[in-house]
């Protein structure tokens, strides 16, 4: 477990509970009804605590990026959590990259996808009291100190 310093993971819900109206989206894979906006968030159990601290044990900063002390920029994870709680369509957005840092900023997207694709249920999202497939965009930040 080198490089544990590295790691300093902080995490901004982009999916803040704001109190509107929910909306939708039809996910085009499936042809289902996927919410973009909902009353109830899907929750990681445990809650921000606990998935900050999944991911700081999960995700594994690839020793190229270490090297060149890279800040890694925004990071976003995008996936939909599952009326059911699980998690699926996993992808991983980021900065454009330098070109001395690709093979490591891509290293570093598949460790965060395969992270994601391995997390346990979450509580699903809720519209109406009744649980609903949501969108959910997840930045993830990393910090070289």
């Amino acid at each position: 477990m080198n490089n544990l310093k590295i790691i300093l993971i902080s995490l901004i819900s982009a999916a803040s509970t704001l109190v509107v109206a929910p909306s939708s989206v039809v996910a085009q894979s499936r042809n289902e009804l996927v919410y973009t906006v909902v009353e109830r968030e899907p929750e990681f159990p445990g809650g921000k605590a606990a998935l900050g601290q999944y991911l700081a044990q999960n995700i594994r900063v690839p020793n190229a990026l270490v090297r060149k002390n890279y800040n890694t920029g925004p990071v976003a994870a995008k996936f939909i959590v599952d009326k059911d709680g699980t998690v699926r369509d996993v992808r991983v957005t980021t900065k454009p990259l330098d070109k001395d840092v690709q093979k490591g900023m891509q290293e570093f997207m598949t460790t965060i996808i395969a992270a994601i694709e391995k997390m346990p249920r979450w509580r699903p999202g809720e519209v109406s009291g009744k649980p609903v497939a949501v969108f959910y965009t997840l930045p993830i930040e990393v910090n070289m100190q």
